[in-house]
Order: structure tokens, then sequence, then C-alpha cells
């Protein structure tokens, strides 16, 4: 008996000196929060003791901007694990300057050295596999899903890519086609993904109309887009079940051409973090279609895509714009030097590399200082960059030496009519590429004519380049019969937007209803959220609609014209659309949809940012309100 005590005494001795659990870099499955360009943190390390879970977090967004935390909690299987206390390392390579107590809720600078946060949780239960952080309920949040505790990757879904055998074919010029650029993904794993996608390169480059079609099979996702110019939309992947993105795809789709996609979230998240366990042998997607090499150029050189803070040389180093396009040029012909001797490609992707090169060398030439500005996040711009403004200039000795600019295989990306400035400035106005981008500019011109109302010529479409006369007589038939309709339906609906500053809309507006309550909606036709509150609040209209309310919907020039009158036509009340730069005088309007309630003395009485179900509630208790004697 003496023995047994003995040992059992042993053994709690053990138990008691068990080793805490250290899991380095652990993998996980997607993290989100509020965009889908940056990852803002990650985990670095996570310790099991007896006492608590502690996370540690590279903080990367502290070197964008400010930010802070609530503290969060820790989820698995529905139940939820108290946060505890928090610090934040500030280091210096390997040298920790500070350890600093973490304040909930406290606006921390940007500080590009604050590179980790260690956050204490209750202890999880034993033998847990996986769990998530969640900073908060806000779909902000940060947040981060299926941490692994056991050091190893989640499984890969899709065989090892095998190597692309090089014929020896170099790019040819592309013969611009009208037709439809398509492009179909299916998700592979234990979750089904769908896939959504930017809105903007979606639309049509002369009419601005969205015209994207896209429809579900099983676990694959279908879009098309009728197109006449090769079109560079960005797709992204997301979790069904979470809601969240794994990985964001620019992809260059072809007029009359399909790209397909089979894509493994998980493998996709694995490959662009340094977990511990290291690199799954796939990418975690596979391209299929004839300008899948292409694609696979684009998809491995995303820094060149986004010109990140790699290729734009330091503006506190050169003494003029001259000497900072000769070191961009020099920095971009070293990555791609670089990017070729790594990279396996075949002769057509080396060249296609090239022109991608080139293109974003042209952009950053033609976007000049402000691209500087936003890509360095330089602080006072106008002061900063003042010897670069100075000495701007398009005349560049290196335009010569473009390919991408000299004949049809400038085609494999989308015209863009920003580049005009830079081919007349070096005399390059007798290529093909300038002549497609000038007649493309040109029609769009007819367009934005037309959906001001301007009436055109019968013979005007004659006046337009043949490859883009098809496009513009459907946008000229359109607009006819969207102008009748107008003219039958929506009466007096559109209002001649008041020429006084934005500060003094609001008040100048109300005036002009006596007696009244007016209902303020600012909105915009690309914007979800607000047409969700559009239509939610159609039944509370409709029992107003004998009371002394006016509803009025403000938007600006950012709201595609010919959707806005579409909206016009549906969306009872009345309805402005005023410059940009009267929109940005409104005071305190930081965001949309943005409500404000007048009563009938003319007295703001209520505003309200973001909508909801509580917010159509609450809007209905202030206009019963403002409508008391």
């Amino acid at each position: 008996m003496k023995r047994i005590i003995l040992f059992l005494l042993a053994l709690v001795a053990m138990a008691g000196q068990a080793k805490d659990v250290v899991i380095e870099r652990p993998a996980f499955r997607s993290l989100m929060k509020n965009s889908f360009y940056n990852a803002n943190i990650w985990p670095v390390k996570v310790e099991l003791t007896k006492q608590a879970t502690i996370v540690h977090l590279h903080v990367a967004c502290a070197s964008r901007g400010g930010w802070s935390t609530d503290g969060g909690r820790l989820e698995v299987d529905g139940q939820q694990f108290a946060f505890q206390k928090g610090r934040i390392l500030t280091h210096d390579g390997t040298q920790v300057l500070a350890d600093d107590a973490l304040e909930l809720g406290k606006a921390y600078e940007r500080n590009a050295q604050r590179d980790s946060l260690i956050l204490y949780f209750d202890p999880l239960p034993k033998g847990t596999k996986t769990f998530d952080y969640i900073e908060g309920d806000d779909p902000n949040s940060w947040t981060i899903y299926g941490i692994r505790l056991d050091g190893k990757l989640y499984p890969e879904l899709l065989p090892a890519p095998k190597p692309r055998e090089d014929d020896g074919k170099p790019l040819e010029p592309l013969t611009l086609t009208y037709g439809d650029a398509a492009f179909t993904a299916t998700a592979f794993g234990d979750s089904i993904c769908q896939l959504g996608w930017f809105d903007e390169p979606c639309r049509d480059p002369i009419t601005g109309n969205y015209r994207a079609d896209s429809h579900s099979e099983g676990t694959s996702k279908h879009f098309s887009n009728p197109a006449y110019t090769a079109t560079l939309p960005i797709f992204t992947f997301y979790k069904i079940e979470k809601n969240t993105p794994n990985r964001q795809f620019p992809l260059l789709l072809i007029p009359g051409e399909t790209l397909t996609m089979d894509a493994d979230p998980d493998a996709c998240e694995a490959w662009l973090h340094d977990f511990a366990a290291g690199k799954p042998k796939h990418k975690g997607y596979r391209l299929g279609g004839s300008a899948a090499d292409l694609n696979e150029v684009l998809l491995e050189n995303l820094n060149i895509y986004y010109l990140g803070m790699s290729p734009l040389p330091n503006h506190e180093d050169v003494k003029d714009f001259p000497e900072w396009r000769d070191k961009l040029w020099q920095n971009l012909d070293t990555l791609k030097q670089g990017v070729l001797k790594r990279r396996n490609y075949t002769r057509r992707q080396r060249d296609f590399l090239t022109l991608f090169v080139e293109r974003s060398y042209v952009r950053a030439c033609v976007g000049g200082v402000d691209m500087i500005a936003f890509q360095k996040r330089v602080q006072n711009p106008d002061s900063t960059l003042r010897h670069l403004k100075s000495t701007y200039t398009l005349v560049d000795p290196h335009a010569r030496d473009l390919q991408f600019l000299r004949d049809g295989r400038s085609f494999w990306f989308p015209l863009s009519p920003e580049f005009l400035p830079y081919l007349e400035a070096n005399g390059m106005t007798e290529t093909e590429p300038y002549k497609m981008t000038k007649a493309l500019a040109e029609a769009r011109r007819m367009c934005d004519a037309i959906s001001e109302g301007k009436v055109m010529p019968e013979d005007s479409i004659r006046m337009v380049h043949p490859h883009f006369q098809r496009v513009l007589q459907e946008f000229i038939d359109s607009n006819r019969v969207q102008f009748e309709r107008m003219r039958l339906e929506a009466k007096d609906r559109i209002k001649q937007t008041p020429e006084v500053p934005g500060s003094k809309l609001l008040e100048t507006i109300v005036a002009e209803h006596p007696g009244k309550v007016v209902f303020f909606d600012l909105w915009a036709t690309w914007c979800g959220p607000c047409r969700q509150g559009i239509e939610a609040m159609e039944p509370l209209k409709e029992e107003l609609k004998d009371k002394d309310v006016v509803f009025v919907y403000l938007t600006d020039e950012s709201s595609n014209m010919s959707e806005w009158r579409e909206c016009v036509i549906r969306i009872p009340g009345l309805h402005y659309r005023m410059p940009s730069s009267q929109w940005k005088e409104i005071p305190e309007l930081s965001g949309i949809p943005q409500y404000y309630l007048f009563d009938r003395q003319g007295r703001k009485v209520w505003e309200q940012s973001g909508f909801g179900e509580a917010v159509l509630e609450d809007i209905r208790k202030q206009i019963d309100k403002a409508l008391e004697p």
C-alpha cells in the first residue's frame, strides 16, 4: 500500500512538472480584417499552459496606420474562452525595445517597429486540435480561423503541378474580338466556397454599365462579361460557413475565351504564409484554358501587379522625377531578370512577363507623384514630394524601348486611356495600340454625352471605330428606351442640385419644403448596403405616402448614370445627382449609407451612418416623432 501511495504521489508531481506546449508559426485556414488587400495580423506562436492560452500575433497593420483592439476571445466548437490580459512588444531586429501592457480600446499610432501583440486567454480544453481567434462581433474585427495546434498543414486537395513544356513559340500579338470573357472556378475541400469579384473592373470600359453574369453549378461558379478588350477583374474565394476571404486573384480574361480554376483555399493560405510545417507542394490553384500560362505569370508576380514597396524607389534618394523614373526602370528590370532566373518559364511566358513589367512601368510613370504618395503612404505629400512634382514629365527616354507599346501584344492587357498622354508625349501616335486606345476613349466620350441626355445625330455611330460600334449602338438604343420610361414613369423625380456649397446643401433643400419633415438618404448605385436600405424602407414609405414627409435621395458622380436613372424610375422620392466636389463638402459625411432627418421647423433632429434592422426601426420612430404636432 505504501508503495502505491508513493507511486501516485510521484505521478502527481510529474503532472505538476509537465512542460508547457509551444507551437511555432501554426497553420490556419483564413484571416480577415477590413480589407482583402492586406493581412493585418497573423499568429506567430501559441503557448498552452495550465493557466492560459497565450497567442503571439504579428501586427502587420501597425506599419500602415493606427490600430486598436478590444482583446477578443478564442472559440472552440462554439465554446468561448475569455481574454485575460495583453502585452505589446516593440522590436528593433531581435532587440526588444519595450514591453508594455495592452490598453484595450486605445488608439495606437502608426509604428513600423511595434510588431508583436501577446494576448492571454483562459486555457483551452485538453485535446483541442484547432481554435478560432475572434476579436469581436463587428464584421471589421480581426478574425483568424482554424489555428492548428498539431504543427501540421491542412491536407492538400490538388495533385502536384507538372512542369510546363516549352515549345519555343513566342507570345503572338492578340487580335481584338468581341465576345464573353469567361471564368469558371471550382472549389475543393470540406467547405463549399463562393466566388466574389470586385465590381469596377467588370464594368464596360465605354458605357460604364455592369453587364457581367454569374451562376453556380454545385461547387463551381461561372462568370462571364461581354467584352471587346482584355479585362482584369479581381476574384476572391470566400468560405461560406465563415464568410471570410482566402485569396485574392487578379485574373486576365480574354474575349471569346474561358479561363478555368480549381482552387484549394487552405493550400492557398498555406502558400502565402511562413508556417513552421513548411509549404504545400501546390500553390492551391490549377488553371486551365488558352490564357492559363499567362495567368500563372500574373499570379506569381503580384508584387509587380500592385507595384509594391520593393519596385518603387525611395523618393528621398532622388533629386528629381527623371532620376526617380530611371531608378524605377532599373528596379523593375532587375526584378524581372531575377524572376526569369528563378522560374521555369516558357518563351511565351517570358515574353508576357516582359510586357507585364513594362505595363507596370508605364502605369507608374503616368500615375506619377500620386502613385508614389499612395503606395509609399507618404505623410504630407505636397511638401515631401515637391521636388518630384516640380520636375514631373511624361517625356521618357525609355519609351522607345518598350515592346508593350509597339504592337498588338499590348492587347493582352485592357486598353487604358490613361496611357494616351504618355504615348502622345513620346511621339507614339502612329502605333496600333495608340489608335485603338484613342478610339476607345472617343467612344467613351460619346457615351458620356449620351448619358447626360445629349441628342446625337443618327449617323454619329459611323464616327466611331468599327470595333466599338456594336456596344455604342446598343447603348444608344437602351438610353432611348430609358429616357422614354423616365418621361412616362418618373416625371418630376429628378431635381436640379442647388448651386450652393455642400455645407449648405441639406438646409437649402429643406427650405424648399416648408412645414414638412424631410428625410435624406445619401447613397450610391455601387453601394450594396445603401440599396439594401432603400429596398427595406419601401414599405415604410408606402405607409407614410399621405403624410407630410419628403424622401430625398442624394448621390454623386461615382454613381453610374444609366444605373442611377434606372433607380430613379423604381424608387419614389426626389433624386439629386451632384458633382463629387459638392458631395465632399457635406459636413461629417465619412461613409454611406448616411441618413439625416429634419423636422417641420427645418431643424436637423437625427442622423445615422450605416443600415440594419435596428436602424430601420429607429427611422420609423424618429419620423413618427418628427411628425408630431
